[in-house]
Protein backbone atom coordinates (compact mmCIF):
# COMPACT_ATOMS: atom_id res chain seq x y z
CA UNK A 1 0.00 0.00 0.00
CA UNK A 2 3.00 2.44 0.86
CA UNK A 3 4.65 1.80 -2.49
CA UNK A 4 1.39 2.72 -4.19
CA UNK A 5 0.92 5.92 -2.49
CA UNK A 6 4.71 6.93 -3.59
CA UNK A 7 4.05 5.65 -7.20
CA UNK A 8 1.38 8.15 -7.06
CA UNK A 9 3.23 11.04 -5.40
CA UNK A 10 5.87 10.51 -8.03
CA UNK A 11 3.53 10.64 -11.29
CA UNK A 12 2.07 13.50 -10.15
CA UNK A 13 5.44 15.83 -10.32
CA UNK A 14 6.02 13.92 -14.01
CA UNK A 15 3.07 14.62 -15.39
CA UNK A 16 3.56 18.64 -14.97
CA UNK A 17 6.95 18.29 -16.20
CA UNK A 18 5.82 16.56 -19.19
CA UNK A 19 3.49 19.07 -20.06
CA UNK A 20 5.59 21.85 -19.04
CA UNK A 21 8.03 20.62 -21.40
CA UNK A 22 5.72 20.25 -24.48
CA UNK A 23 4.31 23.76 -23.87
CA UNK A 24 7.93 25.10 -24.07
CA UNK A 25 8.98 22.71 -27.20
CA UNK A 26 6.33 24.77 -29.30
CA UNK A 27 8.41 26.52 -32.06
CA UNK A 28 7.01 29.67 -34.02
CA UNK A 29 6.71 29.72 -37.99
CA UNK A 30 6.58 31.92 -40.70
CA UNK A 31 2.59 32.15 -41.69
CA UNK A 32 2.85 34.30 -44.68
CA UNK A 33 5.29 36.59 -46.58
CA UNK A 34 4.20 38.86 -49.62
CA UNK A 35 5.45 41.77 -51.50
CA UNK A 36 3.98 45.11 -51.04
CA UNK A 37 3.90 46.67 -54.17
CA UNK A 38 2.26 50.01 -52.80
CA UNK A 39 4.37 50.65 -49.80
CA UNK A 40 6.56 53.45 -50.60
CA UNK A 41 8.82 53.35 -47.45
CA UNK A 42 11.66 51.82 -48.50
CA UNK A 43 11.32 54.28 -51.68
CA UNK A 44 10.72 57.93 -49.47
CA UNK A 45 13.68 57.11 -46.78
CA UNK A 46 16.00 54.87 -48.30
CA UNK A 47 18.64 53.55 -46.43
CA UNK A 48 22.30 52.32 -48.56
CA UNK A 49 24.17 49.60 -47.31
CA UNK A 50 28.45 50.12 -47.53
CA UNK A 51 28.47 49.63 -51.00
CA UNK A 52 26.05 52.42 -52.03
CA UNK A 53 23.73 50.66 -52.83
CA UNK A 54 19.97 51.26 -51.91
CA UNK A 55 18.54 48.67 -49.64
CA UNK A 56 15.01 46.65 -49.60
CA UNK A 57 12.59 46.86 -46.72
CA UNK A 58 11.65 43.70 -44.42
CA UNK A 59 8.85 44.81 -42.27
CA UNK A 60 8.30 41.37 -40.05
CA UNK A 61 4.96 41.38 -37.88
CA UNK A 62 6.54 39.78 -34.19
CA UNK A 63 7.03 40.60 -31.47
CA UNK A 64 10.03 42.82 -30.07
CA UNK A 65 12.13 39.44 -28.65
CA UNK A 66 12.89 37.97 -31.80
CA UNK A 67 16.86 38.60 -33.37
CA UNK A 68 17.82 38.07 -37.02
CA UNK A 69 20.79 37.56 -39.42
CA UNK A 70 21.18 36.88 -42.81
CA UNK A 71 24.46 35.87 -45.01
CA UNK A 72 24.35 39.41 -46.83
CA UNK A 73 23.87 41.43 -43.19
CA UNK A 74 21.14 43.24 -41.62
CA UNK A 75 21.76 47.50 -42.54
CA UNK A 76 19.69 48.74 -40.38
CA UNK A 77 17.17 47.64 -37.79
CA UNK A 78 13.89 49.51 -36.43
CA UNK A 79 11.52 48.53 -33.63
CA UNK A 80 8.00 50.12 -34.72
CA UNK A 81 4.36 49.29 -33.18
CA UNK A 82 3.93 45.94 -33.26
CA UNK A 83 6.06 45.39 -36.28
CA UNK A 84 9.86 44.98 -36.82
CA UNK A 85 11.44 46.77 -39.98
CA UNK A 86 14.54 45.48 -41.25
CA UNK A 87 16.88 46.88 -44.24
CA UNK A 88 18.46 44.13 -46.40
CA UNK A 89 21.00 44.55 -49.07
CA UNK A 90 19.59 43.78 -52.80
CA UNK A 91 19.62 40.33 -53.77
CA UNK A 92 19.32 39.09 -49.81
CA UNK A 93 17.13 35.30 -50.08
CA UNK A 94 17.35 34.04 -46.65
CA UNK A 95 17.37 34.93 -43.23
CA UNK A 96 17.85 33.11 -39.50
CA UNK A 97 15.48 33.55 -37.37
CA UNK A 98 15.78 33.90 -33.56
CA UNK A 99 14.30 33.72 -29.78
CA UNK A 100 15.32 33.48 -26.75
CA UNK A 101 12.44 31.03 -25.60
CA UNK A 102 11.64 29.58 -28.57
CA UNK A 103 14.64 28.24 -30.42
CA UNK A 104 16.02 29.30 -33.96
CA UNK A 105 14.85 29.18 -37.15
CA UNK A 106 17.86 29.19 -39.54
CA UNK A 107 18.17 29.98 -43.48
CA UNK A 108 14.40 30.23 -44.11
CA UNK A 109 14.44 31.19 -48.09
CA UNK A 110 12.04 33.77 -49.33
CA UNK A 111 10.32 33.26 -52.50
CA UNK A 112 11.89 35.91 -54.08
CA UNK A 113 15.57 37.81 -53.84
CA UNK A 114 15.27 41.11 -52.06
CA UNK A 115 15.23 44.08 -54.34
CA UNK A 116 16.07 47.78 -53.54
CA UNK A 117 13.55 50.27 -53.38
CA UNK A 118 10.85 47.63 -52.55
CA UNK A 119 8.96 46.84 -49.54
CA UNK A 120 7.98 43.55 -47.84
CA UNK A 121 5.84 41.73 -45.09
CA UNK A 122 6.62 38.56 -42.99
CA UNK A 123 4.10 37.30 -40.12
CA UNK A 124 5.49 35.26 -37.49
CA UNK A 125 2.90 32.98 -35.69
CA UNK A 126 3.98 32.86 -32.16
CA UNK A 127 3.01 29.60 -30.14
CA UNK A 128 0.23 30.05 -28.07
CA UNK A 129 1.12 28.99 -23.67
CA UNK A 130 -1.63 26.74 -22.94
CA UNK A 131 -3.57 28.20 -19.57
CA UNK A 132 -3.21 24.94 -18.06
CA UNK A 133 0.63 25.63 -17.47
CA UNK A 134 -0.75 28.91 -15.46
CA UNK A 135 -2.98 27.25 -13.32
CA UNK A 136 -0.97 24.05 -12.35
CA UNK A 137 -1.99 22.98 -8.66
CA UNK A 138 1.28 23.33 -6.48
CA UNK A 139 3.60 20.15 -6.25
CA UNK A 140 4.72 19.17 -2.80
CA UNK A 141 7.84 17.72 -3.97
CA UNK A 142 10.70 20.43 -4.24
CA UNK A 143 13.34 20.77 -7.39
CA UNK A 144 16.03 22.80 -7.90
CA UNK A 145 17.28 23.47 -11.27
CA UNK A 146 19.98 25.70 -12.78
CA UNK A 147 18.41 28.38 -14.20
CA UNK A 148 20.72 29.57 -17.59
CA UNK A 149 19.92 32.68 -18.99
CA UNK A 150 20.89 32.58 -22.98
CA UNK A 151 21.68 36.09 -24.30
CA UNK A 152 20.58 36.52 -28.26
CA UNK A 153 21.61 39.46 -29.66
CA UNK A 154 21.14 40.81 -33.08
CA UNK A 155 25.07 40.30 -34.72
CA UNK A 156 24.63 43.07 -38.16
CA UNK A 157 27.55 41.45 -40.04
CA UNK A 158 28.99 43.92 -42.84
CA UNK A 159 29.18 42.90 -45.78
CA UNK A 160 32.54 43.47 -47.58
CA UNK A 161 32.63 46.04 -49.84
CA UNK A 162 33.83 45.01 -52.99
CA UNK A 163 36.74 47.34 -54.10
CA UNK A 164 36.23 49.39 -57.41
CA UNK A 165 39.91 49.05 -59.76
CA UNK A 166 41.10 52.05 -61.37
CA UNK A 167 41.07 51.82 -65.35
CA UNK A 168 42.31 54.11 -67.99
CA UNK A 169 41.30 54.22 -71.31
CA UNK A 170 43.36 55.85 -74.56
CA UNK A 171 41.27 56.01 -77.49
CA UNK A 172 42.27 57.82 -81.13
CA UNK A 173 38.81 59.74 -82.22
CA UNK A 174 37.35 60.71 -85.42
CA UNK A 175 35.07 64.07 -86.38
CA UNK A 176 32.81 65.34 -87.93
CA UNK A 177 30.66 68.60 -88.72
CA UNK A 178 30.66 72.70 -88.05
CA UNK A 179 29.41 74.66 -90.46
CA UNK A 180 32.68 74.43 -92.90
CA UNK A 181 32.02 70.74 -92.72
CA UNK A 182 35.50 69.74 -92.01
CA UNK A 183 37.17 66.42 -90.86
CA UNK A 184 39.41 66.11 -87.36
CA UNK A 185 41.21 63.38 -85.45
CA UNK A 186 42.48 64.18 -81.86
CA UNK A 187 43.15 61.78 -78.86
CA UNK A 188 40.65 60.95 -75.70
CA UNK A 189 41.81 59.92 -72.48
CA UNK A 190 39.28 58.30 -70.06
CA UNK A 191 40.44 57.39 -66.18
CA UNK A 192 38.38 55.98 -63.53
CA UNK A 193 36.97 54.05 -60.97
CA UNK A 194 32.96 54.58 -59.99
CA UNK A 195 33.64 58.23 -60.89
CA UNK A 196 36.70 59.81 -62.92
CA UNK A 197 37.51 62.08 -65.52
CA UNK A 198 38.33 62.41 -69.38
CA UNK A 199 40.15 65.03 -71.63
CA UNK A 200 39.54 65.07 -75.26
CA UNK A 201 41.66 67.02 -77.74
CA UNK A 202 40.82 66.82 -81.76
CA UNK A 203 42.09 69.15 -84.72
CA UNK A 204 42.07 68.77 -88.75
CA UNK A 205 45.64 69.70 -88.88
CA UNK A 206 45.02 72.89 -90.44
CA UNK A 207 46.86 76.53 -90.40
CA UNK A 208 44.66 79.36 -91.45
CA UNK A 209 47.00 81.93 -90.69
CA UNK A 210 46.64 85.84 -90.74
CA UNK A 211 43.44 87.23 -91.61
CA UNK A 212 43.72 91.24 -93.07
CA UNK A 213 40.05 91.69 -92.86
CA UNK A 214 36.18 90.04 -92.10
CA UNK A 215 33.44 89.00 -94.60
CA UNK A 216 29.97 87.80 -93.95
CA UNK A 217 28.54 84.71 -95.53
CA UNK A 218 28.72 85.39 -99.38
CA UNK A 219 31.38 87.52 -98.94
CA UNK A 220 30.69 90.96 -98.37
CA UNK A 221 33.17 93.43 -97.46
CA UNK A 222 31.51 96.84 -95.55
CA UNK A 223 28.69 96.41 -98.09
CA UNK A 224 30.94 95.32 -101.50
CA UNK A 225 31.54 92.20 -102.24
CA UNK A 226 35.03 91.88 -104.19
CA UNK A 227 36.52 88.95 -106.54
CA UNK A 228 38.00 85.99 -104.57
CA UNK A 229 40.62 83.32 -106.06
CA UNK A 230 38.96 80.67 -105.04
CA UNK A 231 41.41 79.09 -102.62
CA UNK A 232 40.53 79.00 -98.97
CA UNK A 233 41.98 78.18 -95.34
CA UNK A 234 40.40 76.50 -92.75
CA UNK A 235 41.51 75.68 -88.82
CA UNK A 236 39.27 73.47 -86.13
CA UNK A 237 40.68 72.74 -82.64
CA UNK A 238 38.66 71.11 -79.77
CA UNK A 239 39.62 70.86 -76.25
CA UNK A 240 37.38 69.50 -73.30
CA UNK A 241 37.28 67.95 -70.19
CA UNK A 242 35.34 66.73 -68.07
CA UNK A 243 33.89 64.15 -65.39
CA UNK A 244 33.02 60.77 -66.15
CA UNK A 245 30.78 58.20 -64.50
CA UNK A 246 31.11 53.76 -64.48
CA UNK A 247 27.27 52.97 -65.02
CA UNK A 248 27.87 49.22 -65.21
CA UNK A 249 31.17 47.03 -66.00
CA UNK A 250 31.31 47.95 -69.47
CA UNK A 251 29.07 51.36 -70.01
CA UNK A 252 30.72 54.92 -69.09
CA UNK A 253 29.25 58.08 -70.17
CA UNK A 254 30.78 61.49 -69.72
CA UNK A 255 30.27 65.02 -69.88
CA UNK A 256 32.53 68.28 -69.87
CA UNK A 257 33.63 71.89 -70.56
CA UNK A 258 36.47 73.23 -72.52
CA UNK A 259 37.16 75.58 -75.13
CA UNK A 260 36.96 74.87 -79.08
CA UNK A 261 37.69 77.35 -82.48
CA UNK A 262 37.00 76.83 -85.93
CA UNK A 263 38.16 79.43 -88.43
CA UNK A 264 37.61 79.94 -92.16
CA UNK A 265 39.32 82.31 -94.55
CA UNK A 266 38.40 83.53 -98.34
CA UNK A 267 41.23 84.31 -100.41
CA UNK A 268 41.14 87.56 -102.03
CA UNK A 269 42.02 87.48 -105.91
CA UNK A 270 45.11 89.93 -106.97
CA UNK A 271 43.07 92.43 -108.74
CA UNK A 272 42.09 93.06 -105.13
CA UNK A 273 44.94 92.97 -103.56
CA UNK A 274 45.66 89.58 -102.44
CA UNK A 275 45.51 88.27 -98.71
CA UNK A 276 42.78 86.31 -96.26
CA UNK A 277 39.64 87.24 -95.15
CA UNK A 278 37.94 86.00 -92.45
CA UNK A 279 34.45 84.58 -92.88
CA UNK A 280 32.70 85.17 -89.69
CA UNK A 281 29.30 83.37 -90.56
CA UNK A 282 31.56 80.31 -90.73
CA UNK A 283 34.11 80.82 -88.02
CA UNK A 284 33.31 80.10 -84.10
CA UNK A 285 35.46 80.56 -81.16
CA UNK A 286 34.41 80.35 -77.58
CA UNK A 287 32.78 77.85 -74.98
CA UNK A 288 32.14 74.18 -75.85
CA UNK A 289 30.29 71.19 -74.37
CA UNK A 290 30.44 67.67 -74.94
CA UNK A 291 28.67 65.01 -73.94
CA UNK A 292 28.86 61.05 -74.71
CA UNK A 293 29.74 57.31 -73.52
CA UNK A 294 31.95 54.70 -73.84
CA UNK A 295 31.57 51.41 -74.11
CA UNK A 296 34.31 48.61 -73.61
CA UNK A 297 34.40 44.59 -74.22
CA UNK A 298 37.09 42.76 -72.93
CA UNK A 299 40.39 45.14 -73.52
CA UNK A 300 38.86 47.47 -76.24
CA UNK A 301 37.04 50.52 -75.74
CA UNK A 302 34.55 52.38 -78.26
CA UNK A 303 33.12 56.31 -77.55
CA UNK A 304 30.77 58.24 -79.40
CA UNK A 305 30.26 61.79 -78.19
CA UNK A 306 28.36 64.80 -79.33
CA UNK A 307 30.40 68.53 -79.17
CA UNK A 308 29.32 72.01 -79.41
CA UNK A 309 30.90 75.55 -79.67
CA UNK A 310 28.60 77.69 -78.13
CA UNK A 311 25.38 76.00 -79.63
CA UNK A 312 26.09 77.05 -83.24
CA UNK A 313 28.83 74.82 -84.61
CA UNK A 314 27.76 71.22 -83.85
CA UNK A 315 30.36 68.33 -84.02
CA UNK A 316 29.93 64.20 -84.13
CA UNK A 317 32.73 62.18 -82.71
CA UNK A 318 33.58 58.50 -82.17
CA UNK A 319 36.59 56.86 -80.98
CA UNK A 320 38.15 53.46 -80.38
CA UNK A 321 40.98 52.58 -78.27
CA UNK A 322 42.64 50.18 -75.82
CA UNK A 323 41.09 49.60 -72.21
CA UNK A 324 44.24 49.18 -68.97
CA UNK A 325 42.68 47.85 -65.94
CA UNK A 326 39.59 46.01 -64.84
Amino acid sequence: MTDLRFVRILLVPLIFLAGVTDALAQRFSVSSFRQLPSDVSAFINPVRDLNDEDCGLLKIIASEDFAFSTPLGIVKREDKVGEIWLYLPRGSKKITIKHPQWGVMRDYSFPERIVSHMTYEMRIEEPVTPAAIASAPPVVTTVTDTLVVTRVDTLVVAPVKKPIPLNVSLLATAGYGGRSKSFSGGIMAVALKRHGAFVHVASDFGRAGAATGECDKTGNIAGKTPFYSGRTRKSTLIANAGLAHRLTDRLTVFEGLGYSETTLLWELAPSEGGGYVKNTHYSTGGISFEAGMMFSCGKIAISASVISIRGSEWFGSIGVGIKFGK
